[in-house]
């Protein structure tokens, strides 16, 4: 036997001849393994990640569980979520880590680990679509109407970023952009939903500002203005208004107003009361609501309704269930053939990436070619 070997207790030795494992091809180290303390430690997990997640890890320090207690457990990052799966592990796994150095032999090859846990599952995880909803349930609980808001709620709970973030499902990044679509503002440190017919009074009583002073919709003073509309919200809440509807200048000090987002919202606030309404009386209304100088078009609204040849109605993707075949099942009785455009912003927010888009459309629909475009008809009818 080689002197690299001769180290090996006799008891290794004769285990390793019995077993008929060549000698030689072992490495001149063996490890004696010590219970911790407090084994079985069962504060301790194990979880299967990729390389993106270390990256993340050693870049923050921390990746964040969120949900709450009825939710299942979603494991965020700045960017992804995912849910976390058991999966049981074929192998009984020992988690050890090394003892003190001084305790270990290191002269005669030997390595002392202190088992710490002994594990027979691992978390999986899978890459999950953020629930958002639960934000806008939480902000329409108390919707903020300016002035006209009662400050004497004591009732109502008051939501601030950390508390979507410690209980939203969903990434840092996503629910950024969620905020960002609602228009949500910052009062006192909380966050608020603008009642929709309040903002149609904020928009109408800047329409009146620029006609008295004869401002230009592109060139509209955002310290003036605000300051104009302390009639209706405090001037930080006109100012944050003011950059949801407009550009900010290079310098900061004026708007130029987002023709677009005026003209969605006309055509929203025509619509979101009514079942449905006549294209063309709905597109007669819709020029005499906006000013002249905006141009409105029906692909300004996908996203926002489904029509016909001759009729619209208003559709909020929020209120479709989150069951894909369910929520299929819906816009086709609301429209037989739909375009891929006038589709995907309906569906998309049920799937993590576009391989899984396709495979969703793949999976529930087909589609048919007809005088030259093609369009998604249900695949089973």
């Amino acid at each position: 036997m080689n002197d690299e070997i001769k180290h090996f207790p006799e008891n290794v030795q004769k285990l390793l001849a019995d077993a008929r494992i060549p000698i030689e091809q072992l490495k001149p180290i063996y490890y004696e393994l010590t219970i911790g303390e407090h084994f079985p430690d069962d504060s301790i997990r194990l979880i299967e990640v990729n390389n993106t997640l270390i990256e993340e890890l050693d870049k923050n320090k921390k990746l964040v569980i969120r949900g709450t207690h009825d939710d299942f457990a979603t494991l965020c990052t700045s960017e992804q979520a995912f849910e976390l799966k058991t999966a049981e592990t074929s192998n009984t796994l020992l988690l050890a880590s090394p003892l003190d150095s001084s305790l270990a032999n290191k002269e005669n090859g030997c390595v002392s680990l202190k088992v710490n846990t002994i594990l027979h599952a691992k978390y999986e995880l899978t890459p999950s679509v953020p629930k958002l909803k639960r934000i806008r349930q939480l902000l329409e609980e108390k919707l903020y109407r300016g002035h006209f808001d009662d400050d004497e709620d004591t009732f109502t709970r008051k939501i601030t970023l950390n508390d979507l973030k410690n209980e939203v499902q969903a990434s840092d990044q996503a629910i950024d952009v969620y905020l960002k679509k609602l228009n949500v503002i910052t009062v006192d440190g909380h966050l608020r939903l603008l009642d929709f017919d309040f903002r149609t009074k904020l928009i109408e009583y800047i329409f009146s500002l620029i006609s008295i002073h004869d401002w230009s919709n592109e060139n509209i003073p955002i310290d003036k203005c605000a300051s104009e509309m302390k009639e209706m919200c405090p001037k930080s809440v006109a100012k944050q208004f003011l950059e949801q509807i407009g550009t900010i200048s290079t310098d900061g000090n004026s708007i130029a107003l987002n023709a677009n987002t005026i003209s969605i919202h006309y055509a929203l606030d025509l619509l979101r009361n009514l079942e449905k309404m006549k294209l063309s009386e709905f597109m007669t209304c819709w020029r005499e609501c906006v000013p002249s100088e905006f141009p409105i078009n029906l692909e300004q609204l996908i996203g926002f309704v489904i029509h016909s040849e001759d009729t619209i109605a208003y559709i909020d993707v929020d209120d479709l269930s989150e069951k894909a075949d369910e929520r299929i099942k819906t816009l086709f009785s609301r429209k037989n053939l739909w375009t891929l455009l006038e589709l995907e912003p309906f569906l998309s927010n049920l799937t993590t990436s576009s391989a899984e888009f396709i495979t969703l459309l793949a999976t529930h629909t087909r589609s048919i070619m007809k005088d030259g475009q093609k369009y998604y008809v249900p695949k089973y009818s």
